[in-house]
């Protein structure tokens, strides 16, 4: 042996120890040291050796001479089986006391790792000293060995399952103390994966480095941490990111993997919130084991993904879904999916509704998205009218459907998952008077709820933020109240409704989902006198903008109001902000807008084309088709309807009993008229002064004077000008 006193430092400049040390320690009796392999083949069966020199079988290996033990079954492993192994991990450490073999012994075992798969009749003995050598599985390797190694090998297996080194005694465990006990308990492994999507429902899907497939953002959970913990870590040491884990929505468990990692391994998938477009677009890769992060459809995530990881995602949407916890074994649900509740397909249909306006474009908030998910529209529309198709000539017909009955789940789930407006209450009856299947004829409808695009756009467009003071006017079914709720809290949210069926019922129902706004009897044009808000919404349609809701607007509070001309088919949305004492406003045309509110005489188009003679006439002004056009037309010409849907571009009269029916002719146009007044050249009046206007496609209106509404668009000396009417007086209501 060398004289370590004499052995130079790395640096070359001074001894490694003290020689004095050093020589102490050279002379010093010691144990001998012997070291062992647990040495698997491919299929994770042990490898045992029968040696020449003692009874009974083996783990390869040999004593340690002049050497550590690691290096000592490097050598012993290549002299008595040529094998190059690669010495892995210290599995168990046995003192074997002199009593047994003369002298005390260390025996060291150690997790071995052959490259590749070797089979029996690979394995050749090479110095005399082995009769063969054979892999065996488990119970046959552990009965074919002697008491003593038995015990040390055992003890090496468990702790090859654990994450420890195991200490005998003479092949025995010591008792452990307590902590020791729990510490050295076997357990499967942990992992944490997260299924991080976007605000359009796609899935994130990761390009790591150390694996040759695509992979899900998580990993491994550590042992101070809990699984969402370990989530949260690896979105932030993968990606960059720093947002809240969300719910359990799957839990993958399998025992196969024991055979490749020897433990078995349990997956905890959990949600993220979904990332907004900047989130999305900006992910970062923090500790480089990541080389790409694609966003996938679950059909293409179903389709790149490893079978066991494509399954994950499969059963995280569909948690996201129906709001449940999915319990997989080897990515396979572990039984039959149920029946799903009512709850649970209102949930899907929800997610579904939700997913198709983010994928039209009409849904970019986040927060919003997160809303609407929440909000359970089966709890606030438990009953709906819905249109029943009618003979010619006869009325239109609508039959109300209640949600608690099984012969109507099927349709009633469907249309409130629409997206379309939906029908609750005929001509001011209680919610609940009418008896399921009742048939109502001609309309009259007093209570809807607000079509989803629409909700959708003016809620994004008022622009929300935390700690924002909310009045919306006109709470119907408590759609729009519970979204606010959800963004905003309960304490932020007041919601004033004229209808005392409708009022109560939604206070009720919005209670029933946790939800406690300030719910008010009263008239919407009125407001919450001698009170400011940041943000006030209308949820139907008025002639001009009420003074009192302006009035109530905070410093930089913005009002957002349907605007009508109580004719079917000029929809506009005027938009306010206050700054100071001043007011800005823009008006500008929609795809779609709300119904008028009480006391707003609605103008219709008539069942029927107005009898009389037929004059066709050419024009040389095709149908126009923009949206600010038309805008005009609705409030310079009054009185006129838009037949939405017709094969021609169809304006009626009715109090005229006159209409006009526009075909195109390539550039010009060819014109039905019918009846004394005509409409076609009042149009194209209109369309000669907006074009001098510039042809403007929003209009400012000017409330210096809240009482005189002043319209005006375009540039240069020609705008387009006109006044929204003075609003009716509102109805007396008590709060």
């Amino acid at each position: 042996m060398s004289d370590p006193a004499s052995a130079p430092s790395r640096d070359g400049r001074a001894p490694l120890v003290d020689p004095q040390l050093a020589r102490y320690l050279a002379e010093h009796p010691a144990p001998a040291a012997a070291a062992d392999a647990l040495i698997r083949d491919g299929q994770g069966r042990i490898l045992l050796v029968d040696p020449v020199y003692k009874d009974g079988w083996d783990l390869p290996g040999g004593m340690a001479e002049d050497e550590e033990p690691a290096s000592a079954l490097v050598r012993e492993l290549g002299e008595e089986l040529g094998l190059t192994v690669e010495v892995g991990r210290l599995l168990a450490v046995d003192s074997v006391p002199a009593t047994v073999y003369g002298r005390t012994i260390l025996a060291f075992v150690y997790a071995g790792h052959l490259p590749g798969d070797h089979a029996p009749s690979a394995l050749v003995p090479q110095d005399g000293e082995i009769r063969s050598a054979r892999f065996l599985p488990e119970r046959e390797a552990l009965e074919l060995l002697p008491p003593l190694l038995r015990r040390r090998v055992a003890a090496a297996l468990a702790a090859e399952r654990g994450s420890h080194t195991a200490v005998l005694r003479d092949g025995h465990r010591p008792p452990p103390h307590r902590r020791d006990y729990y510490a050295l308990l076997p357990a499967p492994m942990m992992a944490a994966t997260v299924l991080v999507t976007d605000t359009s429902g796609r899935v994130l899907v990761l390009d790591p480095s150390y694996k040759d497939h695509l992979d899900l953002p998580g990993g491994m959970v550590e042992a101070d941490e809990s699984p969402a913990q370990a989530a949260a870590r690896e979105l932030a040491e993968e990606l960059g990111l720093t947002v809240p884990v969300g719910r359990l929505l799957a839990v993958d468990t399998s025992s196969a993997a024991a055979a490749r990692h020897g433990r078995a391994v349990t997956c905890m998938i959990f949600a993220a919130p979904p990332l907004a477009p900047a989130q999305a677009g900006q992910l970062t890769f923090p500790d480089g084991e990541i080389r790409a992060a694609y966003w996938m459809s679950r059909d293409e995530a179903a389709r790149r993904l490893p079978a066991r990881l494509a399954a994950r995602v499969a059963a995280g949407l569909d948690a996201l879904a129906t709001g449940g916890v999915i319990h997989l074994e080897r990515g396979e649900p572990t039984a039959p999916p149920a029946e799903l509740t009512v709850r649970e397909r209102a949930t899907q249909a929800r997610a579904a509704m939700v997913d198709r306006l983010t994928a039209d474009g009409v849904l970019t908030d986040p927060d919003l998205r997160r809303a609407l998910l929440a909000v359970r529209r089966e709890v606030l529309l438990p009953r709906c009218y819905v249109r029943r198709p009618t003979a010619a000539g006869q009325p239109r017909a609508w039959q109300l459907l209640d949600g608690a009955d099984h012969r109507d789940r099927d349709e009633w789930l469907a249309w409130i998952h629409d997206g379309d407006s939906v029908l609750i209450q005929h001509r001011g009856e209680p919610l609940d008077a009418a008896e399921r299947g009742q048939i109502v004829t001609g309309g009259g409808f007093t209570g809807m709820s607000t079509g989803m695009t629409t909700a959708v756009e003016g809620l994004q467009t008022l622009g929300l933020t935390a700690g924002d003071r909310v009045l919306e006017s006109g709470t119907g079914p408590g759609l729009v109240t519970a979204a606010l709720c959800e963004i905003l809290g309960d304490t932020a949210v007041t919601t004033i409704e004229a209808d005392p069926h409708l009022a109560e019922a939604a206070r009720e129902r919005l209670a029933r989902l946790g939800h406690r706004p300030r719910v008010v009897r009263g008239d919407g044009l009125a407001g919450r006198p001698g009170e400011r808000f940041d943000a006030v919404l209308l949820s139907f349609a008025v002639r001009g903008l009420p003074p009192a809701l302006l009035e109530q607007l905070a410093d930089g509070g913005r009002l957002l109001a349907p605007i009508t001309t109580g004719a079917v088919g000029w929809p506009a949305q005027a938009m306010v902000r206050r700054t100071g004492d001043t007011l800005a406003a823009v008006l500008r045309p929609v795809a779609s807008g709300h119904r008028p509110g009480l006391g707003v005489d609605l103008v219709t188009a008539p069942d029927r084309m107005p009898d009389g003679p037929v004059t066709v006439r050419p024009s040389r002004l095709a149908p126009p088709e923009e949206a600010g056009f038309w805008l005009a037309v609705g409030h310079l010409l009054p009185g006129l309807v838009r037949v939405a849907g017709a094969e021609r571009l169809s304006l009626y009269a009715p109090a005229e009993e006159s209409c006009a029916i526009v075909r195109s002719d390539g550039g010009s146009s060819v014109v039905e008229r019918i009846g004394p007044r005509n409409i076609w050249a009042e149009v194209e009046s209109v369309h000669a002064r907006w074009t001098q206007a510039g042809r403007p496609d929003h209009y400012r209106l000017d409330l210096t004077d809240p009482a005189v509404q002043r319209v005006d668009g375009g540039t240069g000396a020609h705008p387009l000008t006109w006044r929204l009417p003075r609003r009716l007086a509102p109805a007396a209501v008590a709060s």
